[in-house]
């Protein structure tokens, strides 16, 4: 079935094909918060919120944006709340971490690399903009469409997120 049929189908109240559409993007979704934060639990719980947002917003949704684009603004919305409600409130931090050990054997989304360890070290916004570009392979007008940032700032997030992954890989290879 054709995506926007599909999407009809959601919009007409069709739970199965919520069901479908859920199906086709949880695994990309997910991916995009564990490569950001790194937590399994954390990761699987903010997709959940995604798709609910997703669920009570789709009526909203106009075909001139390609749907992947209109969801990942949301989850980049809500990656970015998680980040404010991460900064107002440290102890929350620590919560989220509570089964980090767990990640590394329960995800085969990401494996522990070089690359992973890397992204890490680099800024949230930096990270979003690499993994929306290079993971997901989204154009840089889509990544500011996206993000909410100009076209300029999502290159520059790019060019220094880059170098910084750079720097931080030359350290691995000593």
């Amino acid at each position: 079935m054709h995506e926007q049929d599909l999407i009809r189908k959601v919009q007409n109240g069709d739970s199965l094909a919520m069901n479908r559409l859920i199906s086709n993007y949880y695994p990309s979704v997910f991916a995009f918060f564990y490569k950001n934060i790194g937590n399994y639990h954390q990761s699987k719980d903010l997709t959940q919120e995604v798709f609910i947002k997703t669920a009570a917003n789709i009526a909203k949704y106009r075909p001139q944006t390609p749907f992947k684009n209109w969801l990942f603004t949301i989850a980049s919305n809500h990656l970015k709340n998680y980040y404010r409600t991460l900064s107002r409130h440290p102890k929350y931090a620590e919560l989220t971490d509570e089964y980090a050990a767990e990640d590394h054997a329960l995800s085969n989304v990401a494996t522990k690399s070089d690359l992973k360890a890397a992204l890490a070290h680099l800024p949230p916004e930096q990270k979003e903009a690499v993994l929306l570009r290079y993971y997901y392979d989204f154009p840089i007008r889509d990544i500011s469409e996206i993000t909410g940032a100009k076209e300029t700032t999502v290159k520059a997030r790019i060019r220094y997120g880059l170098e910084k992954l750079k720097t931080e890989l030359e350290g691995y290879d000593a």
